[in-house]
């Protein structure tokens, strides 16, 4: 019977085994696909943006008892020494640390060739059908397989990036081992939108600053570049309020998305500029071409429009009243976030196992003995960054350690 089996070989399974096997135990680390680290490959644009050394609990939702916990005990200082230790020297690009060669698969790589020196028994194309848990540990079984041991580490992931192998198969078994889990929802993802024509808009990126307005009252900002899409809208911004306009649509409402196009200027400020504009009008230009160079042209004709001034309406006739019509635009373009995109698309999912059945000093389970859990499927996920690679080490780190005691 073997010490430990993990299912999951994505990088809090794999940090599991490693830290694990390092104490000594037995591992037998089960993937569905047919190679490990599929997802991390693709992370930070296959750059794998794995921490960053701006590192706080405020960076992360969820569980933020599980977070605080889980940083004192591994941290991105942690990681980063980690993956020194394994050849991979840092590059750190404004506090966001990569592989210095700037390659995921470097990564990948570096965790495959240290279990392979650990002699952890991995085991690809495994897709669990059932757990068992007996007197003397756990069954894991496949269709044509089964694998006995001790303790058990889940590290399976949730939802995301299903085609990668996180497609949710495991919750039905998870639920009969008496867990339950929290509403899982994509995140880090763009959003079918209304409010604007998109389909006149779209492939518009532009620096802008978003404040979120849920059901509950609360509001949220951020800011970056957006990226406006044919069905809506995307980018860092929206990645960043993701998680709480997800959860809101899944509970019935339609959050309102405040769009700042011009975050560089107060609504003051923006007022003062468009009367100089004006006064500089001496011929017969446009609204649309007095306008011009001031935001992307697309996007600023749809803004006009937006303002119910004609974009062919002489510049030199319009008033204060016009001029604030389009600050407003300009300023506070309210979209109504209708659905998130598919778990396909979202680089994560938020939510999950609900974390009041785990300790959170071990990551063991409150409901079964020997029973640990690592990584997304936990309900703790992070901003753009790192920070949910590093979440992934942190608590692979945590299961590893904790079930070889």
């Amino acid at each position: 019977m073997n010490d430990i089996t993990i299912i999951g070989a994505g990088p809090a399974g794999m940090m599991a085994a490693i830290t694990a096997a390092r104490r000594g135990a037995g591992i037998v680390l089960l993937e569905q696909n047919t190679d490990i680290g599929k997802k991390l490959l693709s992370t930070g644009n296959g750059k794998c943006n794995y921490t960053n050394k701006k590192m706080d609990s405020s960076c992360f939702n969820g569980s933020i008892r599980l977070i605080k916990n889980g940083l004192s005990v591994f941290n991105e200082n942690d990681t980063i020494a980690f993956f020194e230790e394994l050849g991979i020297p840092a590059y750190d690009k404004n506090g966001y640390i990569y592989p210095n060669s700037k390659q995921a698969a470097s990564v990948v790589a570096a965790l495959r060739m240290e279990m392979t020196s650990l002699k952890i028994d991995v085991r690809t194309s495994f897709k669990v059908t059932d757990i068992k848990k007996t007197d003397k540990g756990y069954v894991v079984f496949s269709e044509n397989d089964k694998v006995e041991s001790k303790k058990l580490i889940i590290a399976a992931g949730l939802k995301a990036a299903p085609k990668l192998g996180s497609d949710g198969s495991m919750f039905k078994i998870i639920e009969s081992l008496g867990h339950r889990f929290l509403p899982v929802v994509p995140a880090l993802c763009g959003f079918y939108c209304e409010g604007l024509k998109f389909n006149k808009t779209a492939g518009v990126r532009c620096d802008c600053a978003l404040t979120l307005h849920t059901s509950a009252g609360n509001s949220l900002c951020s800011d970056g570049e957006l990226q406006i899409t044919d069905y809506g809208m995307s980018g860092i911004p929206v990645f960043q309020i993701s998680r709480y306009a997800s959860m809101d649509i899944k509970n019935g409402n339609t959050p309102r998305l405040e769009t700042d196009f011009m975050p560089r200027m107060s609504d003051d400020e923006l007022l003062k500029y468009l009367r100089k504009r004006v006064a500089c009008v001496k011929d017969k230009r446009s609204v649309n071409e007095m306008l011009n160079g001031i935001l992307n042209q697309k996007l600023m004709l749809e803004l006009i429009h937006q303002s119910k001034i004609s974009p062919d309406k002489k510049a030199a006739m319009l008033d204060d009243k016009d001029l604030n019509k389009l600050v407003s635009v300009m300023k506070h373009t309210y979209v109504y976030m209708k659905k998130p995109r598919s778990f396909e698309f979202a680089q994560i999912c938020a939510g999950g196992i609900d974390t009041k059945q785990i300790d959170p000093c071990t990551l063991s389970s409150k409901v079964c003995d020997n029973l640990y859990f690592a990584g997304e499927i936990l309900d703790v996920d992070g901003i753009c960054g790192g920070y949910n690679l590093q979440w992934a080490w942190t608590s692979g780190y945590i299961a590893g350690m904790e079930s070889s005691k």
